[in-house]
């Protein structure tokens, strides 16, 4: 008996989305698609921003766009140039409306939001079966983009952020310069900096963000976030017009199982984010690419892909010493930016690094604390984030 569906999707953020506009728009065989959200709507809950190493589908939703940089310590501030490759903002609302318009003109993919599953996919015979709100249905495949039961170890190092879109009765914003981070004082137990994008004179978006061994909700992060917007407002009256706050696994301690042949797990959760980084966009749009190739063409959808061997090893041992010493981590950021070709740098962290500015990024660290890490013999964290 055929399947109900040739493909399951769950959960609808970013990695959903991204693959069901892609079949939406050219879904050869894969025709019969659904995907499944128990969220009842979509709100602007996310900013992504990455560098523009070249042109992509996304460029005309594209809302601010930065020629410079800058990361800042109590005692050092480097301000960099990205004019031929400009940092840029994507809100999450024009994305949602953009996958939403494309989905819904198809007749291969539909959406369906307040729906929610229960349990887990279960292999019926040749098929996969999913008990839904709407009766059992099952596919061919199953794609799921949902955040996995996590224990608080599992994880090498959490990136806990929130962050606060405000506008100002003054003007304190550099509208030129994206403040990629501005360190707090060097913390014994975790790495603290603020990160702030200025949409105008009078508006941006100031966000909170920690590295460290325990996650770090909206709540545990709200004094920290209070006295950011008070700093960069510099005392002016402002208004809070938005919120966004989320947790980003840096590394896994253990390696994590992502495909079982037709069920594949992906997302931010499961290897869509950078270790190192939490860069996550760029990524999950190349996966989406890729798989949306495959399916089509009535292959198994894989799991987001490993990162090369240089950059596994630089984010492994970046991840050891900021574990085992984040009181280094704000020195360690500022030499990195001060010490290294810029261009070299954004290409590392938008995984188009070549061996030379691998290179360049180990010549520009101080070395004795990842001599240190290396041969401290403690578990390496998986820095591909999913296998």
């Amino acid at each position: 008996m055929p399947a109900d569906l040739d493909l399951i999707i769950l959960g609808v953020g970013c990695a959903g989305l991204s693959l069901g506009m892609r079949l939406a728009a050219n879904p050869g065989s894969c025709r019969r698609v659904m995907i499944l959200e128990s969220r009842k709507q979509y709100i602007n809950d996310r900013t992504w921003c990455f560098w523009r190493l070249a042109p992509h589908r996304f460029d005309a939703l594209i809302r601010h766009r930065w020629s410079q940089f800058a990361v800042r310590s109590a005692r050092q501030s480097v301000v960099a140039s990205c004019q031929h490759t400009p940092y840029q903002m994507l809100a999450s609302e024009d994305f949602y409306t953009e996958a939403r318009r494309i989905i819904d003109a198809s007749n291969a993919v539909s959406l369906i939001l307040d729906a929610p599953f229960h349990g887990e996919a279960k292999r019926v015979g040749s098929h996969w079966q999913l008990d839904t709100a709407r009766g059992p249905l099952t596919a061919n495949v199953v794609i799921d983009t949902r955040p996995p039961a996590t224990a608080v170890d599992d994880v090498w190092l959490w990136q806990s952020f929130s962050g606060q879109e405000v506008s100002c009765d003054a003007a304190p914003f550099d509208t030129s310069t994206v403040q990629l981070m501005d360190f707090a004082a060097a913390s014994h137990d975790e790495v603290r900096f603020t990160y702030l994008l200025p949409m105008s004179p009078e508006r941006a978006l100031v966000e909170t963000t920690v590295f460290g061994t325990q996650p770090r909700h909206a709540a545990a992060l709200a004094a920290r976030q209070l006295s950011a917007v008070e700093k960069y407002c510099g005392g002016a009256s402002y208004e809070v017009h938005r919120t966004e706050s989320g947790l980003l696994p840096m590394g896994w301690r253990t390696r994590r199982t992502a495909s079982k042949g037709s069920f594949v797990s992906a997302g931010i959760m499961h290897g869509g984010a950078r270790p190192a980084s939490g860069y996550a966009f760029e990524r999950i749009q190349r996966w989406a690419s890729e798989t949306a190739h495959t399916l089509r063409r009535g292959g198994a959808p894989k799991p987001h892909r490993s990162d090369p061997l240089p950059t596994r090893t630089m984010d492994r041992l970046l991840l050891q010493v900021l574990r085992a010493r984040p009181d280094l981590g704000p020195q360690l950021f500022v030499d990195l930016f001060s010490r290294a070709d810029p261009g070299r740098i954004i290409r590392f962290l938008s995984d188009k690094g070549t061996l030379v500015d691998h290179l360049a990024m180990i010549n520009a660290l101080p070395a004795r604390p990842f001599l240190r890490a290396v041969f401290a013999g403690r578990t390496h964290p998986s820095a591909s984030g999913t296998t």
